[in-house]
């Protein structure tokens, strides 16, 4: 049996009220519509709803069941109305993303910091990983946006470039760069880089070989921090983006060496793709970042 859901609305709200007239002023309707919409119900059910008496109307035995059932379905319809208005407005919601610990702590933080500051009853749920990783999570619908290195070749991606990184080769201050003027210096010193299956690796690797420059580090690291932290202690020569080590260049913990061969500028980029649908709150937060 199909019911008209303004018809059983009609009932509830008299059922509520325990009035035609009071019903009929909060559905914006006659009380003539209000009763006739109601004999319409119960000449569908087979049943009577409502005892009219001088004094009032009450619920037929029949009719306080159905206003039970009504009671619920009349809840959740308002609970679904407070959550739509909820998520329209980012009172509730969830945020997924995908990127790298090194993404996370140099630029994503700031920007969750203060997204958060706008949105606080946002729910977060950031899973760490690298940028191979966070693509695959992005294209199984498992985070709404991922933030990855780039240059990165995917037609089936939509990319927007969020913070340009400048490459450098850097030492400690301690140690003595005076000899090193080309890539193909580096060959003479101590090495450290991140693992060779690393998106950030394999870039430079191919920007080095497009120099006929090859290297074989010394120490393979799969943490950039530990790469930094290696390097403040002159264990050798490292390949970083300057925008990471501000802090050390500042204190004069590291020293960009200066080389002639310019490398080219990566990116910090938001990745979505595009047969994925996007939560309101990754709209906004896409918005945020802008």
């Amino acid at each position: 049996m199909n019911f008209d859901l303004n018809a059983l609305r009609a009932f509830y709200l008299v059922a509520l009220e325990g009035s035609f007239s009071r019903a009929s002023e909060k559905l914006f309707v006659s009380q003539p519509a209000v009763s006739q919409t109601i004999k319409q119900l119960e000449n569908q059910v087979g049943f009577a709803l409502f005892v009219r008496k001088s004094k009032g109307i009450h619920l037929t035995p029949e009719g306080d069941e159905v206003f039970a059932y009504c009671k619920d379905i009349f809840r959740q319809v308002e609970l679904l109305s407070q959550n739509l208005k909820d998520l329209s407005t980012l009172d509730t919601g969830v945020l997924t993303i995908g990127a790298s610990d090194t993404i996370c702590k140099y630029y994503l933080i700031d920007k969750l910091k203060t997204f958060e500051n706008l949105y606080p009853k946002v729910r977060y749920r950031v899973t760490n990983c690298t940028t191979n990783e966070s693509i695959e999570l992005l294209k199984k619908g498992n985070v709404d946006i991922a933030f990855v290195h780039t240059p990165f070749l995917d037609t089936t991606l939509s990319f927007r470039n969020c913070l340009t990184l400048h490459d450098c080769f850097v030492c400690s201050s301690q140690f003595d760069d005076s000899a090193i003027s080309s890539l193909a210096d580096l060959k003479n010193y101590r090495i450290l880089l991140l693992e060779g299956m690393s998106h950030s690796r394999r870039l430079l690797d191919a920007n080095l070989l497009h120099y006929g420059v090859t290297v074989k580090p010394k120490f393979e690291l799969a943490s950039l921090d530990l790469l930094i932290e290696f390097c403040k202690n002159n264990m050798g020569i490292i390949c970083v983006a300057k925008e990471y080590i501000k802090k050390e260049l500042e204190n004069g913990e590291l020293k960009i060496i200066n080389i002639k061969e310019p490398l080219p500028d990566r990116y910090i980029s938001l990745i979505t793709y595009r047969e994925n649908y996007i939560s309101n709150a990754a709209k906004r937060f896409v918005e945020h970042i802008k």
